[in-house]
């Protein structure tokens, strides 16, 4: 018994809690994964691909097609050309059969490039131990998922995943191997494959959607100014991974697609100014809006992890002022191109990239005010341990309150919550059957003109879109010219 109240050994047991809790968020995604199937722009996005495929079974002749579709798109549509060819590539070979492969190519590397990152930055650079490291990481992962906007638009839709989560993805795991660049002193080879790492993902991320590329922009600037002032041995490394950076953004905002689109869309921008302070307002009205009771809850539950953790090397965390006004900018800098361009803060999946960045956001800033708070000797003393016998029970209690502030928050819309329901009620099971049976419609040669009715379950988390009762409707065409039909219509 004891043993039990020494804070290190509770510690443990709240990482193995913390493990245990992170497999029943993700487990409910995961499986209802396997009821999706394509919608909306994803039959456009595919057909190219889709046919090459069939045709040769060739991975490297899809990528080569998708190239020049990339291509064409960065002309007449949007510059984002690393992000397209990704995508469309994808579908041409997971379209189907594999569907489900987007949620683990997005859902799965989130999981994966955010523990990275926080594991990183808590025990290599902050000098954490791994239980206190993992607890908080999980901690945050957990919170992302359960409460991003529009989960239909994080890990179903394959076109808003890859372009947006998986492009998030990238991004967080280039910070990681900058931080992994700045600690390492190691061999040449090690600095040969971080570059590798670093070059690719900046390629991708810079030729990427225009949220991750303008606040990633800000990220490194301020990592090479940090490797610069620190007179870090890697910090021509650093930079030349910059100015790839740069070329690429460059190569992307500049494409001749955008203002194509942007005439075409008939909307009205905004000056570059006034987007500028635009963003900075809409940035403090969102964090003012989503500070909600069960992220207040998850930071009182960090405080005893993290003062830990800010003694554990001798940073004095200065100017905990400016750092929260400049990560401030960089959250708020998302904000600028959807305004810059269309006057808005832009739809569900750019959403979720902001819901996500806050929480990094919000936990970050607390981490660094406490380890000030510290050094400066007003909360916390070094010889004293205040929560000796005391984290297990106060985090069980905690989670509780965090169960219960979870559910009045978001109730059915939770997104494991609602993978949970859809699978137990037979709501997925149905509404796939349901897409099989106009699979083997659209897929006879004999029908010229398919009807078909609505589907009678939607779940919450798969459910992005569907065909109208409008043959000329858009979605309704590029179904019909995907599958080789006269028209496509929803009778209702």
């Amino acid at each position: 018994m004891d043993k039990l109240k020494r804070e290190e050994n509770q510690v443990k047991i709240l990482f193995a809690g913390t493990i245990l809790v992170l497999l029943c968020v993700v487990l409910p995604l995961f499986l209802i994964a396997r009821y999706n199937f394509q919608s909306v722009d994803d039959v456009g996005y595919a057909v190219s691909a889709e046919n090459v495929w069939q045709e040769t079974h060739s991975v490297w002749r899809v990528f080569a097609r998708q190239a020049a579709y990339a291509k064409e798109y960065w002309e007449i549509w949007q510059g984002t050309f690393a992000a397209e060819w990704f995508t469309t590539s994808m579908m041409g070979i997971f379209i189907k059969d594999a569907y489900y492969m987007g949620t683990y190519l997005s859902l799965g590397g989130f999981v994966l490039s955010e523990l990275l990152l926080f594991m990183v930055l808590l025990k290599k650079v902050l000098g954490a131990d791994t239980f206190r490291a993992g607890i908080t990481a999980i901690s945050v992962l957990c919170l992302q998922i359960l409460l991003v906007p529009v989960p239909a638009e994080a890990y179903f839709w394959f076109c808003g995943a890859v372009l947006y989560t998986v492009s998030y993805n990238e991004a967080i795991l280039l910070c990681t191997l900058l931080v992994l660049l700045y600690q390492n002193r190691g061999k040449i080879w090690q600095k040969c494959l971080l570059m590798a790492g670093i070059c690719l993902l900046s390629l991708l991320v810079a030729g990427g959607t225009y949220v991750t590329l303008m606040g990633m922009f800000l990220v490194y600037f301020f990592l090479v100014v940090l490797y610069w002032y620190r007179k870090n041995p890697n910090r021509w490394l650093a930079t030349a991974g910059f100015l790839l950076y740069l070329a690429v953004a460059g190569l992307n905002v500049l494409a001749p697609g955008n203002q194509k689109r942007l005439t075409s869309a008939g909307a009205e921008q905004m000056s570059a100014i006034g987007a500028i302070l635009r963003s900075l307002w809409e940035a403090a009205l969102y964090i003012a809006k989503n500070t909600m009771l069960p992220s207040v809850i998850l930071a009182l539950l960090f405080v005893p992890l993290f003062l830990k953790i800010v003694k554990k090397k001798n940073y004095q965390y200065p100017l905990p002022l400016l750092v929260t006004l400049i990560s401030f900018g960089v959250f708020a800098a998302q904000f600028t191109p959807n305004l810059y361009t269309l006057g808005i803060t832009g739809a569900g999946r750019i959403q979720n990239v902001y819901r996500w960045t806050f929480y990094i956001w919000l936990y970050g800033n607390e981490l660094y005010w406490i380890g000030w708070l510290v050094r400066k000797k007003k909360v916390y003393e070094s010889n004293t341990n205040t929560t000796e016998g005391y984290l297990l029970p106060g985090w069980m209690l905690g989670a509780v309150l965090l169960a219960l502030a979870l559910y009045v928050w978001g109730g059915d819309t939770l997104s494991s919550v609602s993978a949970a329901y859809s699978l137990h009620r037979g709501e997925a099971q149905s509404y796939y059957a349901e897409y099989q049976e106009r699979l083997a419609v659209l897929e006879d040669e004999t029908v010229t003109d398919a009807v078909f009715k609505p589907y009678t379950f939607i779940p919450y988390v798969l459910y992005f879109g569907d065909i109208t009762d409008k043959p000329e409707d858009w979605v309704n065409q590029a179904v019909a010219n995907y599958y080789g039909k006269n028209s496509v219509v929803l009778q209702k």
